[in-house]
Formats: C-alpha cells, structure tokens, sequence
C-alpha cells in the first residue's frame, strides 16, 4: 500500500496574533498527525527557548549561506531578524506521511504559496487591532519601538488574507483550535474524529432549505432554463441542480464567515443558521450559474 502524502499547513498572521498558542495545543492532538517545522532564525533566543526544539538559532553568516544553497523554503526578516524554514526537514516528514505545520510570517508564507504545491493556508486573525496590542506588550520582553514596528508590520500584513483559504480569528485559542481541527478534516489533511462542523452546518442547512426555500430553489431552475444558450450550453442547464447549488453556497458562505469572526459552536444552533441564511440569500444572483456570494468578513 502506498503512505499517503502529508501536506505542508501554513498557520501564519501578524506578529502577537498567538500562533504559537495554538500550535501547542493543536501539536497535543495525535489524530491530526502533525508535525511541526523547526524554523531558523538569526534572533537571540527567548527565556526558556532550546536550540534544535523551538528554533535552529545560527548567526547572519549561516544564515546568508542557507539561502545560497536553496536549504530554505521561504525566508524572511522581521524587525531586524532573519527567519526562515529548512526545506530537508519539512520534505523528510511529509514523505512520512506527516502533515508539516509551518507557523511563519506572512513574507514567508507568501513565498511558500507562490512556489509550493499541495499547501493548505490558514490566515490567523485577532478579533481587534487593540487586542493584537494588549497581547503583543504583554510579552514584557520588547521595546515601544519594536511594538511599534510589529504593529505597523500588521497593518500591512492583515490586508492579504484574502490570499489564503481560510481565515480563522483567535478570540480565544479554544474556540481558534475547533476551527483549525474542522478545517483540517474537511480537507482531509487529518482523518476525522467524528461528524465535523461543516458537515453538521450542511445537514442543518439541507432541512431549513427544504423546508423554507423551495419556492427559491424552483425560481432558480425556471430562470436558468431562460438563460441565452450562447452564455450557458443547453447541457449545463439541464444538469444545473439549484437545490444543491444553494445548499452549497450558503453552507460554504456562513462556515467561512464564523471562521472569521464568531463562536463556532453556534454553527450547530439552527436558529442562528436560520438568521444568517437570511442574509446570505440577498448576495445570491437567481438568474445565474458560475456565482460565489462572497460573505462580510
């Protein structure tokens, strides 16, 4: 039997934003079959930090010869430090069949998406800028003007989430770490552990879309049939299925919206459904296929 492939994980954001928070949780869970990438850095280490174990910490000279040597899969410098992540290390894993979380900046990360197959990128996000400030100072362990430089890093960095394909808030890590997990089954980069989220979201939304809206779901068969053959062939609108079609979109559109910004336990809560359903179907265009309503993040 051939071992599976892993696949490499991106969980990047903002400096402060806690990735590393919920890495070590989301590390404890042995269903999800991570591994994680041991970046190196040219910065001084930490209270507490180990060599080998939270970073490989190597001089500017190592550190210029590794990119030299295409020993880096992406590299970055950060507020006067260089950062980057051992190509070996991570090929090694994944050939184990590990997915291999690479926890980098967003330089970084922009690299990896450009140049790397197989990658599956989830953009952490703080519930507000202020917080992201709260948390960044309460390291105690960097100056004003280096606060002052992560967050205006930030300020430029939160703008490109919309290059990953998923965004996760972290208001709180248990609630951030229940929407990775999902997200990594749903992708089947870990083997689920009972129904996830989503599916649970798509049964819900099944049984209020056939008991709410079929009156749309007929209106849109009827409308596409209408369609100007030169735009739409006469075989996509036979085979056009509205009912799926919407039951798909809206799953899709309110499970990426809590993703960004809510409690994601009230994806089970049909009445919570029910109201988001509402908003949602005002993005929906009834009189076309190819569509994607994009939801407020």
């Amino acid at each position: 039997m051939v071992q599976r492939k892993g696949r490499m994980v991106i969980i990047s954001g903002p400096s402060g934003v806690g990735k590393g928070s919920v890495n070590n949780v989301l590390r404890d869970d042995e269903h999800l079959n991570l591994e994680y990438s041991v970046s190196m850095t040219t910065r001084k280490p930490r209270n507490g930090e180990q060599d080998g174990v939270h970073y490989f910490f190597v001089s500017a000279e190592e550190f210029a010869k590794a990119i030299v040597n295409n020993e880096l899969i992406e590299f970055a410098n950060f507020v006067g430090n260089s950062y980057g992540t051992p190509r070996k290390y991570v090929e090694e894993q994944m050939e184990k069949g590990k997915n291999v979380i690479l926890e980098i900046e967003v330089d970084g990360a922009t690299q990896v998406l450009r140049n790397e197959k197989n990658v599956l990128s989830i953009f952490l996000m703080p519930p507000t800028l202020m917080e992201l400030k709260n948390r960044i100072s309460g390291r105690q362990s960097e100056s004003e003007e280096i606060i002052k430089e992560r967050l205006d890093k930030a300020m430029l960095e939160i703008p490109l989430k919309h290059n990953y394909q998923y965004i996760v808030e972290n208001d709180s890590v248990e609630n951030a770490v229940a929407k990775i997990t999902d997200i990594l089954e749903i992708e089947g980069a870990a083997e689920c552990n009972g129904p996830t989220v989503y599916s649970q979201l798509k049964a819900i939304i099944t049984e209020i879309v056939k008991e709410t809206y079929q009156f749309f779901v007929d209106n849109w068969e009827t409308n596409v049939r209408l369609l100007d053959t030169n735009k739409v062939s006469e075989e996509e609108q036979e085979n056009f299925d509205a009912e799926k079609n919407l039951i798909e979109i809206l799953t899709d559109n309110l499970y990426r919206k809590v993703l960004a910004h809510g409690d994601f336990k009230k994806l089970l809560d049909k009445e919570f459904v029910i109201l988001g359903i509402q908003k949602l179907m005002f993005k929906i265009n009834f009189f076309s296929i190819e569509q994607k309503p994009q939801c407020d993040d």
